[in-house]
C-alpha cells in the first residue's frame, strides 16, 4: 500500500538526519568516548524499558498507529530541547527521553507492515528497502550540511520530517487491538491484563522466541559496538561530519540491493540460512574495522556491512512474523527492538566506550565479531529451518 511505502521512506529519512551522528554530536559537546558510551547505554536503556510498553499500548490499549504517533512527537519533543544550549546533565536527559519515545517508530512500523503486507518476505522486504532510501539520502545530504553548519540544524531536520510521519499515518492501515476473548487469547490466568501484559503472553506462548532473542542480542551487542565506535574511530583518523555519514550512507544503499534481492535468496536457503550468512557478513566486516586505518577502505567496507545488516534485519522481522499472530506484532517486533537494540545496546556502549577508550578499535571490533560469531551458532540451532511462513494455531512453529 502506498501509505506504508510513505511510512518507511519518511521512517528511514527521520532516522538519517540524527541518529548516524549521535557519538558525532556528544562529541562535538564536550563528551569523551566513555561519556558517550555511558550516555549511548542510558539511552538504550530507555529504548529497551520502553519498547515493551509500546508494544503492550499498541496492540491491546490504542492501536499501533495512535502508539506510533505519540512516539514520534514525544521523541521530537525532547530533539527539540537540545537546541536550548543545555548543560551536559541535561543533554543526557533529553538522548534518554529522546531514545524512550523513538523506541516506538520501527518495531510499530514493522508490525503495521507484516500485518499489512501479509507478513510475506517478498512484500515485507520491497517495503523495508524504502526505509534504507530515506536513511541513505538524508544522511549523505545532512552530513554535508553539518560540515558547513555543524550539527546545530539535526533536531529541526528531525522535527519536520515528524510532521510527515504524523500526516503519513493517517492513511496506514491496522488491525483489530489484540483481546483477551479473542481467538488467540490464552487460558484465563494468562491474560495480558493479569500478568505482565503482551510482553509475558508472547513469551509464555512462544517459548522458542528465548532462543531466538539470546541469538539475536548477541549478534547486536557486536553490530552495535561497532555502529557507535566507528564514528569515532573515522574522527580520529582525520575524517570529518561528512565521512561519517558517507559511512552509513553507503551501508544503507547496500542494503537497497540486498533487499530487493532477498525474496529470491530466502525462497531457496529459508530464514535461517539468510540469517546466519548476514551475521557471518556483518562479523567479517567487523574484523576489517580492527585493523584499517584509512577511512576511505572503511568506507569501502560498508558495502559489506550493509548487505549483511538487511539480511539480518530482514530474517530477524520474518522470524518474529512467522512465530506470532496478526495481533501480536507490535509484540513480538518491539521484543526483538528491546533486545537487539536496547539490551543489547547497554552493554555494547557501555563495555564499547571503555574498551575504546582503553585499548582502542583493535580489541573492541575483534571481540565484537566474536559476539556475532556466538550469535550465529546460537541462531543457527534455535530457529526453525521453516521459519519463512504464516503463523499456526497455539503460537506454534510451523512444522520443521
Amino acid at each position: 500500500m502506498v501509505a506504508i511505502r510513505v511510512l518507511f521512506v519518511l521512517a528511514g529519512a527521520i532516522l538519517g538526519v540524527f541518529y548516524p551522528f549521535l557519538s558525532a554530536i556528544l562529541a562535538e559537546r564536550g563528551f569523551s568516548a566513555a561519556e558517550i558510551g555511558l550516555t549511548i547505554a542510558l539511552s538504550s536503556l530507555a529504548f529497551m524499558l520502553a519498547v515493551p510498553v509500546w508494544g503492550h499500548l499498541a496492540d491491546v490499549v490504542i492501536g499501533r498507529v495512535a502508539a506510533l504517533r505519540l512516539g514520534v512527537i514525544g521523541s521530537t519533543g525532547a530533539v527539540l530541547g537540545l537546541l536550548l544550549g543545555v548543560p551536559p546533565l541535561a543533554v543526557v536527559v533529553l538522548i534518554v527521553v529522546y531514545a524512550a519515545f523513538e523506541s516506538a517508530l520501527s518495531p510499530l512500523a514493522d508490525a503495521l507492515a507484516v500485518n499489512a503486507l501479509g507478513r510475506s518476505p517478498r512484500s515485507y522486504a520491497r517495503v523495508r528497502l524504502l526505509s534504507s532510501v530515506g536513511f541513505a539520502g538524508t544522511s549523505i545530504l545532512a552530513g554535508r550540511l553539518y560540515d558547513d553548519t555543524g550539527f546545530g540544524p539535526a533536531p529541526i531536520l528531525w522535527a519536520a520530517l515528524s510532521v510527515g510521519v504524523v500526516i503519513a499515518t493517517h492513511w496506514v492501515p491496522d488491525v483489530a487491538r489484540f483481546r483477551v476473548d479473542g481467538p488467540h487469547a490464552p487460558a484465563a490466568p494468562e491474560r495480558p491484563a493479569r500478568r505482565g501484559g503482551s510482553f509475558m503472553l508472547v513469551i509464555r506462548t512462544q517459548p522458542r522466541l528465548r532462543g531466538v532473542l539470546l541469538g539475536l542480542g548477541l549478534v547486536h551487542v557486536g553490530m552495535l559496538a561497532g555502529f557507535t565506535f566507528l564514528a569515532l574511530r573515522l574522527l580520529e583518523l582525520g575524517g570529518q561530519a561528512s565521512d561519517v555519514a558517507l559511512s552509513a550512507g553507503v551501508s544503507a544503499l547496500a542494503e537497497i540491493p540486498a533487499m530487493a534481492l532477498i525474496p529470491r535468496i530466502v525462497n531457496r536457503t529459508g530464514v535461517r540460512t539468510l540469517l546466519v550468512a548476514g551475521i557471518l557478513l556483518y562479523g567479517a566486516a567487523l574484523v576489517a574495522w580492527a585493523f584499517l586505518a584509512d577511512p576511505s577502505l572503511i568506507v569501502a567496507t560498508r558495502i559489506v556491512s550493509g548487505v549483511g545488516f538487511s539480511a539480518i534485519t530482514i530474517s530477524a522481522v520474518m522470524t518474529i512474523a512467522a512465530l506470532l499472530p496478526p495481533e501480536l506484532q507490535a509484540t513480538g517486533q518491539g521484543l526483538y527492538h528491546t533486545v537487539g537494540f536496547g539490551a543489547a545496546a547497554v552493554v555494547a556502549n557501555v563495555v564499547g566506550g571503555v574498551v575504546f577508550g582503553l585499548g582502542g578499535a583493535m580489541p573492541l571490533f575483534l571481540g565484537s565479531a566474536a559476539l556475532a560469531l556466538l550469535g550465529a551458532v546460537v541462531i543457527w540451532r534455535v530457529v526453525p529451518s521453516s521459519a519463512s511462513g504464516g503463523w499456526t494455531s497455539a503460537g506454534r512453529t510451523p512444522a520443521r
